[in-house]
């Protein structure tokens, strides 16, 4: 292993414990002061210190009314989204495939990769209603990835997963490139985490905590195996266990996996692998102490320091998960999850994909970044994009989980229902329509 010291300053995204330093949306403006525009300058803040166990709210409970109750919901840059219901069952909606044989006004017929899980294929207005994913009981968590495929955990440690699988990544011959049900992933010891990315699949074995991956890219295995690649699970030594929890981060169509180790230490691998100074596959993890929480391209220091890494193109470097500017959050001992966007696939535009979003043990998120579409819960002609924090305040401090996709986020409420705004282009939003409209607004899915 390589083990690096705890980030420099030029890492720091430093937090401070005070809501009025987060901008907030006063009077139709959705910034609290120039500063938190995309044309301002990032601010130096003093980081807060961690909270202990007794100072950290307990996280919110999903109480719902009526059925369909949602616990959770999970989406990628590939313009689905999937929500888990209590019951056990998964409902997925947006689009099913990565390429349509019909534009927009036809309907949008399907080639089918699956993505949503029908069996069938499923026209862009068909896939803008929430339906079941046939097939699939007792799972107990989701991971919708980028490249349009989803893998679930069940209650006996089992993985499903379905779509597409150009490379392996759904632990299926990539000869088998459309998988429109779930497919059980075999080889797999009983997991406790399941996460997929473009071109790789992972889990956490039950027994030892082991890391195991499939797909094209493994580290440990000589980086891309090409088309020789195991798309069977294979044991990755390289990353020793036990390990507590699990990431891919995502860019371009490369991903880098991250975990957190026993102790406190983050290790990844991977083209942009944290600490890595140049562009090349690393598939010996990097290791850095320190690490309380992970997220993909983020994580929470044990000292209450929200940092984040990533590539920082040229004409995106506002907007980038990059090595400089200040993520400021109320208190970041009380972050339960952190997403930050840093691809730029070849089918949007390079601005579209960067940005970010934390949510609380309290229940709020707050997002930042390019506001395409009203991805970030403000209309767009009032706000381009942001570097600091922005509450969505719409929802009320109400959120349990939350998932983005190039421009469009859902978030699952204490209610149990699931709320989405943004782009609503291939139905991503869930209420039955598509349309090349902005859509600021968070509305219940149908």
């Amino acid at each position: 292993m390589v083990s690096l010291p705890a980030l420099a300053t030029v890492f720091s995204c430093a937090v401070v414990d005070k809501t009025s330093d987060v901008p907030e949306r006063t009077d139709g403006d959705p910034s609290a002061s120039d500063s938190g525009r995309a044309d301002g300058a990032s601010d130096s803040l003093p980081a807060d210190a961690a909270p202990t166990d007794a100072q950290v709210p307990k996280s919110l409970e999903v109480v719902c009314t009526e059925e369909p109750c949602y616990i959770a919901v999970s989406g990628s840059r590939s313009r689905h989204f999937c929500g888990l219901v209590r019951d056990g069952t998964v409902r997925c909606w947006g689009r099913d495939s990565k390429i349509f044989a019909a534009s927009l006004a036809d309907g949008g017929s399907s080639d089918t990769d699956g993505a949503l899980g029908r069996g069938s294929a499923v026209s862009i207005l068909e896939g803008a209603t929430p339906a079941p994913v046939v097939g699939l009981a007792s799972v107990t968590q989701l991971s919708v990835g980028p490249n349009f495929g989803t893998c679930a955990r069940t209650e006996d440690g089992s993985v499903y997963c379905w779509g597409r699988n150009d490379l392996g990544q759904l632990g299926r011959p990539p000869s088998e490139l459309h998988l429109s049900t779930p497919t059980r992933v075999e080889g797999l010891p009983p997991v406790d985490e399941v996460q997929l990315g473009f071109e790789t699949g992972c889990a956490i074995a039950s027994s030892d905590r082991a890391l195991y991956c499939w797909g094209r890219w493994m580290p440990g295995l000589g980086g891309d195996a090409g088309t020789a690649a195991p798309f069977e699970p294979q044991r990755v030594t390289t990353f020793r266990p036990p390990i507590e929890a699990l990431a891919i981060a995502t860019w371009t169509a490369s991903d880098t996996i991250v975990a957190l180790r026993e102790g406190n230490i983050l290790a990844s691998a991977g083209e942009l692998a944290i600490g890595e100074t140049s562009l090349s596959d690393r598939t010996v993890p990097l290791e850095m102490p320190g690490v309380a929480k992970i997220g993909a391209f983020a994580f929470v220091g044990t000292d209450g320091v929200v940092r984040r890494w990533g590539p920082s193109p040229a004409d995106a470097a506002v907007f980038a998960a990059g090595l400089t500017g200040t993520l400021n959050l109320p208190t970041s001992g009380f972050v339960v999850d952190l997403k930050i966007s840093a691809a730029n696939s070849v089918d949007v535009s390079p601005l579209t994909d960067h940005q970010g979003g934390a949510l609380l043990s309290t229940g709020r998120l707050f997002r930042w970044g390019l506001n395409t579409a009203g991805t970030l819960g403000v209309a767009p002609d009032e706000l381009v994009g942001i570097r600091k924090p922005l509450e969505v305040t719409q929802l009320a401090g109400q959120v349990i989980s939350f998932a983005t996709t190039v421009s469009s986020t859902c978030a699952s409420l204490v209610d149990g229902k699931i709320k989405c705004w943004g782009s609503n282009y291939y139905g991503e939003l869930g209420r039955g329509t598509a349309d090349t409209g902005s859509h600021p607004n968070a509305e219940v899915i149908r």
